[in-house]
């Protein structure tokens, strides 16, 4: 297996000149961060071998290769002594796509995620070894048809990925098996789903838990007001495991309606949501809510166009864990990187969060972007969760304060071509108040390395 990732890595180095002729939406998922170079600032891709394969393949089938490696690591694991670990993350995606007709689309996607010199248990989101990532039917053009339809294993991603999104930083990111319609109007794009979220294996196929149901309608109406998007939504999760408050077997049966309103104006550019959740847990009802606002200013006469931003998160807590009320937003399938820190730390779930940094472009093809975070609990009685929804320190009785901690990061990203990216990063989190008195103290480390080639 390690000679199969150094040949792959190694025949990317040496890739020169030829353009990838096979499109498929949004392959691995990268070009969903701000910080990486947009294609329009990056050289045209050079040679490689999928890409020759591709020109002298029929016009209906082609096929796509991608390949990551990121080393990285971790200390003080939530925020404890002796929870550190390296480790090296590879990655691995093929697919094939077949297009009989323009109304007619079929692609698969195989993909190998290991890691290398990990503490076990090697297990998702680390390890993945050979699973059916995509599989899926296109009836009709997804992107710009009047109404198309995909049925299949897929991604779904909506807005800012902040409640419905494929977790590309993940070595092995979660996808759906789901039923896809979508409506293209000029000013009008209406995405309806049924899904449920796939669980991924350490080996093997992947498939989706039984009962955990995810429904939605998400609909884009595009500049009616000038330069910008207003996004409506209506979510609906259904899961089985869940326990009510008094520790009975519980069935979650929850709604979120929420919108989203995202443009610019002149050298500005903002993004606003706002998201209430209710239905229950067994005889618990939900009553939550979360809203997130961020402002953005370019310097565009500047050569090194820098950004700076402003940011502001709220995501409700549980005030009382046994009023038979639950009060903690739930931030559903997100993808999470770099939404609350570079070292995904945080959940948007019982969090007052404030964030800012500064973006520049030292070439059109490569940034480099700080940002400072800011974290507190909304409710003192409510416990602090990871990425993952997952408590990580919890004082029901409310006395061990409310700042969570700070995260400093910084990060570059330098894109050759249009196929390659070298990245590297560090976060690094000071534990505030509560994590101290929760005896969660110790600081939080997590730097990184990373090269990723994708052939589109």
């Amino acid at each position: 297996m390690v000679r199969l990732h150094i040949t792959v890595l190694t025949v990317i180095l040496i890739a020169t000149r030829l353009g990838a002729q096979c499109i498929v939406d949004n392959p691995g998922g990268s070009k969903v961060n701000i910080n990486r170079p947009l294609d329009a600032d990056v050289p045209v891709a050079g040679f490689s071998p999928i890409a020759y394969l591709n020109k002298v393949m029929p016009h209906w089938l082609c096929f796509t290769a991608g390949y990551r490696a990121r080393l990285e690591g971790y200390s003080a694991g939530n925020f404890k002594e002796g929870n550190s670990d390296d480790y090296l993350l590879t990655r691995f995606r093929f697919g094939m796509s077949i297009k009989p007709a323009t109304w007619l689309k079929a692609y698969v996607e195989l993909q190998d995620a290991d890691a290398f010199w990990k503490t076990p248990p090697l297990a998702p989101p680390y390890q993945n070894t050979w699973d059916l990532r995509r599989a899926y039917v296109d009836i009709g053009d997804i992107e710009q048809g009047p109404v198309s339809v995909r049925i299949g294993r897929q991604d779904l991603a909506f807005g800012h990925l902040r409640l419905v999104g494929t977790a590309y930083w993940r070595n092995a990111s979660r996808g759906y098996d789901a039923a896809l319609m979508v409506l293209n109007l000029p000013h009008l794009r209406v995405n309806t789903f049924a899904s449920s979220p796939v669980v991924c294996l350490d080996s093997g196929m992947s498939h989706h838990q039984q009962g955990n149901n995810f429904y939605g309608i998400y609909s884009t109406i595009k500049n009616r007001i000038p330069n910008s998007d207003i996004e409506p939504y209506v979510l609906w999760r259904i899961s089985p495991g869940y326990q009510s408050e008094e520790g009975k077997p519980s069935r979650l049966d929850e709604k979120t309606a929420g919108i989203r309103w995202a443009g610019t104006a002149s050298h500005w550019d903002y993004d606003a949501e706002t998201a209430t959740q209710f239905g229950n847990v067994g005889t618990d009802g939900i009553r939550a809510w979360a809203w997130s606002a961020v402002a953005g200013y370019t310097f565009k006469p500047s050569g090194l166009k820098p950004r700076v931003f402003v940011k502001y998160d709220f995501a409700s807590g549980d005030r009382n864990p046994a009023d038979g009320v639950r009060g903690t937003f739930d931030q559903l399938y997100p993808n999470i990187h770099d939404h609350h820190g570079l070292a995904d730390q945080v959940a948007w779930q019982n969090l007052k969060s404030v964030r800012s940094g500064i973006r520049v472009s030292l070439h059109r093809n490569w940034i480099v972007a700080s940002a400072y975070n800011d974290w507190w609990l909304a409710s003192a009685t409510d416990g602090f969760y990871n990425s993952s929804g997952t408590i990580v320190a919890r004082d029901p009785k409310g006395q061990s304060g409310t700042h969570i901690g700070r995260e400093f990061d910084i990060q570059t990203s330098y894109r050759p071509n249009r196929h390659l990216e070298y990245g590297a990063g560090l976060g690094y989190i000071i534990s505030g108040d509560f994590l101290v008195r929760t005896h969660h103290a110790l600081s939080y480390t997590y730097p990184y390395v990373m090269i990723n080639y994708n052939v589109f």
